[in-house]
């Protein structure tokens, strides 16, 4: 059943998982429940003979950072759907549902959120074949988790009478309830967890959102047809911009007469917040999760995550304790829901720590900002063995390399030389340049730059391999 398009929803920001989740590597680019990061564990999930290459919506901030985690895959290829920004769920799934229509209208798409994870992807794939049936007659399947406790923090559905031999009618929505409403809900037997993963052909979808948000489609499909496509990469038109923003269930599901809803039971879990990284982690006798270098000493029920250093805990309990590079957040683990609070009011004073990580992922490697001044900036660039940096210039700044180790070959404007450890050059202001790594290592340097300007957006790209040059 490889007719069954994936469509992986790769925008959120987990700002709830702050200081690990941040905009520009939010939650699902980390490994927070196990070796691989939450969306490659999508990826994965979905790269069986039921599934075809899978469309990927991500945000163009984020796209480097999918493209370098497919290649590390090496688990075959997906097509990117790249929003030059955010604009929720609703115009998200329009353009995908257009792009996919444009091949085959009656294609199955599988949306599904790229931060979950799954124990039991194999029950899930039965689910799915199951759906099949209801979504290729023309309705909108919801896959509903099957309720083990009374959660607060998930919306639910309530199913009603019975549509066919695998799924029910959906009789309504029921947001984050209150604890003894949830107690209620979970007791009466009629109500799941809402997963935010739906099935539909395109056809259904493009039909749904014509009758209920046309104005969400309309925007889609003109920021699909003004698309730039190239190299498996669609880059929507700034067209989308004027999309409202507006999620797939206040614009479809929550008005549709569509809806059918299939139970399940997967081993879900939607990582949203700290305490839900509690529950599922492997606890010690005390009842703590620890990742990471830690040492704790007379502490219960906690979740400590440490990232950079030693983290030493004692003598507490019910805490939350996350250590990064350049920022630490203790919490009470029932308040863990709400360190999103703490991330808005980050962003809202303009804190780089909102935003960035002291160590910044690219496709050819990373580098780690160590001191930042008013006019100069040094940092560690670490290349990946092949990476290569495109050839670009800066308007503000110059730049001085000196290789640490490795072997790398620069390019200075005409000249185009090899350098290798306790070697330097100086790249003034204006001049095209290049790095690349031709060694069989990676390559490190030190780079300072000096400049009235240093911001990351001052890069003029003329040759990319990695496909970041956007015209305008």
């Amino acid at each position: 059943m490889n007719s069954i398009t994936p469509v992986l929803m790769c925008g959120g920001s987990g700002t709830r998982l702050w200081p690990v989740s941040r905009s520009s590597e939010p939650k699902q680019f980390h490994a927070l429940a196990g070796q691989s990061s939450l969306f490659q564990q999508t990826v994965r999930r979905f790269r069986t003979e039921q599934y075809a290459e899978p469309v990927i919506v991500v945000n163009t901030n984020h796209r480097d950072l999918a493209l370098r985690e497919i290649g590390q895959l090496h688990a075959g290829a997906a097509r990117l759907l790249v929003e030059p920004c955010v604009r929720s769920t609703g115009p998200a799934i329009a353009a995908a549902a257009a792009l996919i229509a444009e091949e085959d209208p009656d294609r199955l798409m599988l949306v599904a959120p790229s931060d979950h994870v799954m124990e039991q992807a194999e029950v899930f794939s039965e689910a799915v074949a199951r759906a099949a049936k209801a979504a290729q007659e023309g309705q909108i399947v919801l896959f509903g988790i099957r309720p083990t406790h009374p959660e607060t923090g998930f919306g639910y559905i309530e199913i009603g009478e019975a549509f066919d031999d695998a799924s029910f009618k959906v009789k309504g929505f029921v947001e984050k309830p209150v604890r003894p409403v949830a107690e209620t809900l979970v007791a009466g037997e009629r109500h799941l967890w809402n997963s935010g993963i739906f099935m539909f052909t395109a056809r259904t979808i493009l039909d749904e959102l014509e009758r209920h948000a046309p104005d969400v489609l309309a925007c889609a499909r003109r920021a699909l047809a003004q698309a730039q496509r190239g190299n498996d990469t669609i880059r929507l038109a700034a067209e989308f911009d004027t999309a409202p923003v507006i999620s797939i269930d206040y614009a479809v599901m929550e008005r549709s007469d569509r809806l059918v809803c299939i139970p399940v039971s997967p081993e879900w879990r939607d990582l949203g917040s700290w305490s839900a990284l509690w529950d599922i982690g492997a606890k010690d006798g005390n009842g703590n999760v620890s990742r990471g270098d830690t040492l704790l000493q007379d502490v219960r029920d906690s979740y400590v995550h440490g990232n950079s250093r030693l983290v030493a805990v004692m003598g507490v309990e019910n805490v939350v304790v996350i250590d990064t590079a350049d920022a630490v957040l203790v919490s009470s683990l029932d308040q863990a829901q709400n360190v999103g609070r703490l991330a808005a009011e980050l962003a809202a004073s303009k804190r780089s720590e909102a935003a960035l990580h002291r160590k910044v992922r690219r496709p050819w490697g990373s580098y780690e900002s160590l001191r930042v001044g008013e006019t100069f900036q040094v940092k560690h660039i670490v290349v990946d063995v092949a990476g290569r940096l495109s050839l670009q210039y800066h308007h503000h700044r110059s730049e001085h390399w000196t290789v640490v180790s490795g072997t790398a070959r620069v390019t200075v404007g005409e000249r185009v030389f090899v350098m290798t450890a306790n070697e330097s050059v100086y790249i003034p202001k204006g001049d095209v340049h290049r790095l690349e790594n031709i060694g069989d290592e990676e390559l490190h340097l030190i780079e300072v730059q000096c400049g009235t300007y240093l911001g990351e957006d001052d890069i003029v790209r003329l040759e990319d391999q990695y496909d970041r040059i956007v015209t305008i």
